[in-house]
């Protein structure tokens, strides 16, 4: 007896250690987790400034386009400039038409000086400006020529009091507070509907170190945001320059409405956590209260193992979540493509194209799954092009055909060879969609079979409408069960469905992405023997030919996708390729070989700008997301060397980054073009 107290003692006493290691751990991770959810809202928000500051911009440039159209009246008819001005009007409510002569002086309306709007001088010059005066307002001027010389000025003044009312700027729905300042700081725009209280908290001590810091960092950036603790609560401050103007943009907004969206990763993430914590403090506590009847090493071995495997299960869903899962996807499919390119064995050709077309799907999904709090936002993006139906047929034939096949289903397929051939949308989207129904059929269908049918209907000479259909002789669905169907994380009938795994994701998932393209899924189930899912969905006819079988002509296009051949070669040149992943660089050398291109490699951008001292390139590209110097830092540190033979050679960037206005923006850093890395997946 007393040797089993001797073993009970220390077992507890670790078991005990584990769970507080373990809470300790959650905490920490908890607290990571917040500070990885503050940097992906800061560059959401960032992003969102600029693109809010590019509208300012728009709509000053818009006022001046209106200025020189009225300038471009008065220099038609210079002698009758009053009468001219006379039969002009305003833009906006309020606001002051004038001209005035090279002294301030005024022809039509009243007089304005260069003391007060600085802008002026610039206008005498010749260009169309923006000025603002605190006591007096917004000024718009633009030259009025006279043959080559200027003669006049013309403005257009809004008074302070109702730039509000013409130039107010609307941020996150009227959630957020957005205004303009000048480079010295004084308010040019109010907030929209503000108050006296949303201004005291904006010019306040509580958002002063946080806009302090802000500042400092668009001195390397146009953009940027930051999250700051108040007496009100959590705020991201945000701030963009305006283009083509002195003015920034500023603002803010409160957590809750800046991370809509993204939070439900981060509840994604501690409910697993959670589950796991719970299920490993069960599991101790189970082995705190009868340590005392374990008296082998393989039972206590067994309890490491479950301990172990629970840790792993966690460690492998975090690992799951990050985007550097495309690193290793991607790589796959440029290996791929190279045994494509390099072989001509049928069957070897055919197993590398399945690879393909599985690796695509694989990587929509996981990009799915990152992207799903756009989802829960609204904010996901159909990107639609032209595509062939059948290649989709077969791509969903080929990965769901062997699955149903193991647990002996029929798998059958009508598609109808009068499908257009080639059709324009988001055919990702409608895969995924098809491909989840697909799944839930096969996985909740025991015996008998399961259908596909596609058809279509002309709705006019230009476009269909695509009707799909799955049909199973599944377990089918109760009635009152149905609305819980397109509830996330939830699965009906739990107790009979109990050991078939899935998260309860897919049918939300597929809910959504049609409502995205103006469907909806029907459901029609008798409980016990079978449901079918349906939905039709508008596509855009690009080629009225018929689709034929789906199956020859699959086989058609990879025939013709046997016959790559490089479209040039240029042995005398010479490019250098930038990425921190080497297996991406062994990948881009790979593809470009046939070429005969003589292809230097570097993994950092510190050691690329050692080679560009020493050699000439023809392009440079990119990637832009490295450790330490970023591909947008190296490029400015490129052009401004002195003496490096590549400081004015061609770079272009290498990304990921599929958001909006992406391209425009690295363009504007300075990059001749933009190749954006495969993210989806196509049939």
């Amino acid at each position: 007896m007393r040797i089993v107290n001797n073993i009970k003692a220390p077992r507890t006493a670790v078991n005990v250690c584990f769970i507080i290691v373990l809470i300790f751990v959650g905490i920490l991770m908890s607290s990571r987790v917040q500070v990885l959810l503050h940097r992906f809202t800061e560059g959401q928000l960032s992003r969102q400034a600029q693109t809010i500051a590019e509208k300012a911009s728009q709509v000053f440039e818009t006022e001046l386009k209106s200025l020189s159209q009225k300038a471009g009246a008065i220099e038609h008819n210079p002698e009758d400039s009053s009468v001219v001005m006379h039969s002009l009007q305003p833009s906006g409510a309020g606001m002051r038409l004038g001209l005035v002569r090279i002294d301030g002086t005024a022809v039509y309306g009243g007089d304005v000086s260069v003391l007060d709007f600085a802008g002026l001088q610039s206008s005498f010059r010749g260009r169309g400006m923006i000025s603002f005066s605190a006591g007096k307002g917004l000024l718009f001027s633009y030259p009025v020529f006279n043959g080559p010389n200027i003669k006049y000025v013309l403005y257009e003044l809004c008074p302070t009091d109702k730039i509000g009312e013409n130039f107010s700027i609307s941020c996150f729905e009227g959630m957020g507070r957005a205004l303009v300042l000048s480079a010295a700081d004084e308010l040019i725009v109010p907030f929209e509907n503000s108050t006296e209280e949303d201004r005291a908290f904006f010019f306040g001590e509580e958002l002063s170190d946080a806009f302090g810091k802000l500042l400092s960092d668009l001195e390397l950036s146009s953009s940027a945001a930051r999250y700051t603790d108040t007496t009100r609560g959590g705020y991201y401050v945000f701030a963009s320059e305006i283009p083509d103007t002195g003015f920034y943009l500023a603002g803010f907004v409160d957590y809750e409405t800046a991370s809509k969206g993204a939070d439900s990763i981060v509840s994604l993430v501690g409910t697993v956590y959670l589950m796991i914590s719970l299920l490993f403090v069960i599991g101790s506590g189970y082995l705190i209260f009868t340590s005392g009847m374990i008296h082998s090493n393989d039972e206590l071995l067994k309890a490491k193992l479950v301990a172990e495997e629970a840790s792993r299960a966690k460690s492998d869903f975090l690992a799951s979540m990050s985007h550097e899962i495309r690193t290793p996807i991607n790589a796959i499919l440029g290996m791929d493509e190279m045994i494509l390119r390099e072989y001509d064995e049928p069957a070897l050709r055919q197993y590398a194209l399945n690879i393909r077309n599985a690796g695509n799907t694989l990587l929509s999904l996981i990009n799915d799954i990152l992207d799903f709090s756009k989802i829960e936002s609204g904010k996901m993006e159909l990107i639609p092009v032209e595509y062939e139906m059948s290649l989709v047929i077969y791509d969903l034939v080929s990965m769901m055909k062997p699955r149903a096949e193991k647990k002996g289903l029929s798998f059958i397929v009508r598609a109808d060879e009068n499908i257009p051939r080639v059709l324009y949308g988001d055919n990702i989207r409608i895969k995924q969609c098809i491909l989840n129904i697909l799944t839930n059929a096969v996985k909740y269908t025991e015996t008998g079979s399961v259908v596909m049918k596609v058809d279509q209907e002309y709705i006019d000479e230009s476009h269909i409408y695509l009707k799909v259909s799955v049909k199973d002789t599944g377990i089918g669905i109760k009635p009152e069960d149905l609305e819980r169907l397109f509830s996330p994380f939830e699965r009906v009938d739990e107790t009979r469905n109990r050991n078939i795994e899935g998260t309860g994701l897919g049918m939300s998932i597929v809910k959504r992405m049609l409502a995205m393209m103006d469907s909806k899924l029907e459901v029609q189930s008798e409980y016990g023997k079978g449901s079918e899912f349906s939905f039709s969905i508008r596509q855009e006819v690009r080629s009225k030919a018929p689709m034929g079988d789906y199956e020859k002509n699959f086989i058609h296009n990879m025939q013709e996708q046997l016959s790559y051949h490089e479209q040039f070669t240029a042995p005398e040149a010479h490019i250098l390729i930038v990425d921190d992943i080497e297996m991406n660089l062994t990948v881009a050398a790979g593809l470009l070989k046939n070429t005969e291109i003589g292809i230097d490699t570097a993994l950092s951008a510190k050691n690329a700008l050692e080679l560009t001292e020493k050699k000439e390139y023809d392009v440079l590209f990119i990637d832009d997301r490295m450790p330490g110097m970023g591909g947008v830092e190296m490029l400015r540190e490129l052009r401004s060397q002195t003496g490096n033979p590549n400081t004015a050679k061609p770079c272009i960037v290498l990304t990921a980054n599929a958001i909006s206005g992406a391209k425009e923006k690295y363009i504007k850093d300075g990059f001749e073009d933009y190749l954006q890395a495969h993210r989806r997946g196509g049939a």
